[in-house]
């Protein structure tokens, strides 16, 4: 009987039973991913280890971090979405300064304000990045120019 069974015929046999249950699993467990991947809304990524070791590399990374304080993933997130308020009111406050065309002075008051209502920023790996977009949009817009150093002195300015 196995010898009428040529190997061709059962690696194709193997094969249709491999699609077969990898498509019964897709669909079982994965039809709300697999309808965004085919309608276009979600696109196909592979996902791999942050490292690409091994797991025993991987749990002694894990025991090495956990001696260092780190922030956690809430507190990016946080910290993230306070930098993206602050930068939704700079370019509004441009914005504003454009329309009333304030002179420099009045600007960099009315910059200092607003930067004092982020303190957490102020204190944040992200500062740097803010003062180089305030820079840059002041740049973009044509008004009052301010270096990287000016709109850094800013936040630490007490008026």
């Amino acid at each position: 009987m196995f010898t009428q069974i040529s190997w061709t015929d059962y690696l194709l046999a193997v094969s249709i039973l491999l699609v077969v249950y990898y498509l019964f699993v897709g669909v079982r467990y994965f039809s709300g991913d697999l309808k965004d991947l085919f309608a276009g809304n979600r696109k196909f990524s592979i996902r791999s280890s942050p490292s690409g070791s091994f797991p025993q590399e991987q749990l002694l990374q894990n025991e090495i971090s956990e001696d260092l304080t780190v922030t956690t993933d809430e507190e990016q997130d946080a910290e993230f979405a306070e930098v993206e308020h602050l930068i939704e009111k700079v370019k509004v406050a441009i914005n504003d300064a454009l329309g009333k065309q304030l002179v420099k002075q009045e600007f960099k008051q009315y910059l200092r304000l607003l930067l004092q209502e982020f303190p957490s920023v102020k204190t944040s790996m992200l500062r740097s990045s803010v003062n180089e977009l305030i820079v840059s949009e002041c740049e973009k817009q044509g008004i009052v120019a301010f270096n990287e150093e000016e709109v850094d002195e800013l936040w630490s300015e007490e008026r």
